[in-house]
């Protein structure tokens, strides 16, 4: 199983909507497993099954070859890749969840019934889209970068520490780099073989894409 991250740099905030309400202590459910997954919850860890319920400070760990597809209280479902750590921090109207290693796919139902973020420790993006995509952990710079892209919407990403701010519209990408800079939103030949399916009865959910080999589609581009 991994082991969490412990990256200390600023935030990255994925929001799809930014109006107030209320935390809400509601909890997720696993709907979908395959391979190696483990549930940490209230101190214990065990494998996760379909069916387990999700709180606030539980986490979920994939392993090789492995996936969880979690659906939330708020239309937003999330899948993780292999080799993902995805730790819960609050579910409902208000939800949140933070990426400290691997891939997580969302996708959202209709019109979301409050807010979504997904976190990582190097930037921030908002979003306004209900299909994209965010990985953690490989580098170009020293300190591990985020990459992201859309599916479906558009996402705003910045950078609080430098208040660059980028708009990445459906079909496009972006690399935030360890140091805290965007690059400019682009095409990325990789993303085109994402699976973006979270519903295990509309066929298969695996996503095969190889991030090792997707980040070497980055490194063959100038950064702008």
């Amino acid at each position: 199983m991994l082991e969490r991250s412990r990256a200390a740099a600023g935030l990255v905030l994925l929001a799809a909507l930014s109006f107030p309400c209320a935390l809400s202590a509601a909890s997720g459910t696993v709907v979908y497993v395959e391979g190696d997954v483990s549930l940490t919850s209230g101190g214990e860890t065990r494998e996760a099954s379909i069916g387990d319920a999700v709180a606030p400070g539980d986490a979920v760990v994939t392993g090789a070859r492995s996936l969880a597809v979690i659906d939330l209280t708020n239309r937003t479902t999330v899948k993780l890749k292999e080799k993902t750590y995805l730790a819960i921090d609050t579910i409902g109207e208000v939800a949140a969840v933070t990426l400290t290693a691997g891939g997580v796919f969302t996708s959202i139902a209709g019109k979301l019934t409050g807010r979504f973020s997904v976190q990582t420790p190097n930037a921030v993006c908002g979003v306004r889209g209900t299909e994209f995509f965010v990985a953690y952990g490989r580098t170009i710079d020293a300190r591990p970068d985020v990459w992201m892209c859309v599916n479906e919407g558009t996402v705003e990403v910045a950078v609080p520490a430098t208040g660059q701010t980028v708009l990445v519209p459906r079909g496009l990408g972006v690399n935030i780099l360890g140091a805290g800079r965007i690059t400019a939103p682009r095409p990325y030949a990789w993303t085109r073989k994402l699976n973006w399916n979270v519903n295990p009865g509309a066929g298969g959910v695996q996503d095969t894409t190889s991030l090792d080999q997707a980040y070497s589609d980055l490194l063959d581009q100038d950064y702008d």
